[in-house]
């Protein structure tokens, strides 16, 4: 049975699903939409389910035919891909398709309909993450250039992973990090919640590195922005993770990094935070997402 800690980390990365629906903002399962499952298989030999989301025409004849931009979506904490298809994260698979990209999310190993263990951001979950992105950028109706990853919470630690050892030919152009908990002290909020910890201490270093994306953040070779409100999803007192990971991208050499609205390589003395909400945010997100993209 779910421990107290291990209902405690859920309720708290799954604040939104409390969100009455007329209060969110966001519109999911609308026209205009078509989808498509697929299924890929991960260096491990796992299959890993996913999803597109596309538009079901292209407004402009030329889009069309020179392809579009891609955004792959990684879940955050234990969820599968399939909560981008409902309220729970900030941001649904279908209005990232609705602005012209076509939108990719997956079950990481251990989710969902995947095989495999849970591995809550570690080296499983961020070849998955690769293998999802050698499959959506190859596609041959998707601008990889102006392409992107968009990590909810703690889907950072995969896709900072992900990326920073991923080959050229599956590099992005952009990695958007939606409060992401950097490193231990934050996942766990000071060894508070356990759950993501999965029976091992704070001091196991082996366990720990590849999942602490302020370690790795910069090595990362696409564009890197941190999104962040005055009152973060998860743990509303925290902000250190938001300036942990600026610092830590500023010392890399990433063609630019920003955060929230400050200018590109930049690290702000005194950061201004976002407005609060869920609402605020899927407004902000569909935003950066159209800019990143060029739609």
């Amino acid at each position: 049975m779910p421990s107290l800690l291990t209902g405690l980390a859920m309720r708290l990365e799954r604040r939104a699903s409390r969100v009455p629906r007329w209060a969110r903002g966001h519109s999911v399962g609308a026209p205009g939409v078509r989808r498509e499952d697929i299924v890929l298989v991960s260096g491990a030999g796992y299959q890993i389910h996913a999803r597109l989301h596309m538009p079901a025409q292209d407004k402009r004849a030329a889009a069309a035919k020179a392809g579009r931009p891609a955004v792959l979506l990684c879940p955050g904490i234990d969820d599968p891909g399939s909560v981008f298809e409902g309220y729970g994260p900030p941001i649904a698979a279908d209005e990232i398709a609705r602005l012209g990209a076509t939108c990719m999310h997956f079950d990481p190993a251990g989710r969902g309909r995947s095989w495999g263990p849970e591995d809550f951001g570690g080296p499983e979950h961020q070849d998955d993450v690769r293998t999802a992105l050698r499959y959506l950028l190859g596609r041959p109706d998707v601008i990889a250039s102006r392409s992107g990853v968009v990590a909810i919470s703690l889907g950072i630690a995969m896709a900072v992973g992900a990326l920073a050892d991923a080959a050229e030919d599956i590099q992005p152009g952009w990695l958007l990090d939606w409060e992401g908990p950097c490193d231990r002290e934050v996942i766990t909020a000071g060894g508070k919640i356990m759950h993501p910890a999965m029976g091992h201490g704070l001091d196991d270093e082996a366990y720990w590195r590849p999942r602490e994306a302020v370690r790795h953040v910069a090595r990362l070779r696409c564009g890197y922005f941190r999104f962040q409100a005055a009152r973060d999803h998860a743990q509303p007192g925290e902000l250190r993770h938001a300036e942990r990971m600026i610092r830590s991208a500023s010392g890399g050499d990433l063609p630019w990094f920003q955060l929230n609205d400050h200018p590109r390589n930049r690290v702000p003395e005194r950061p201004e935070y976002f407005g609060s909400g869920y609402r605020n945010a899927n407004r902000i997100l569909l935003r950066k997402i159209a800019e990143f993209t060029a739609l």
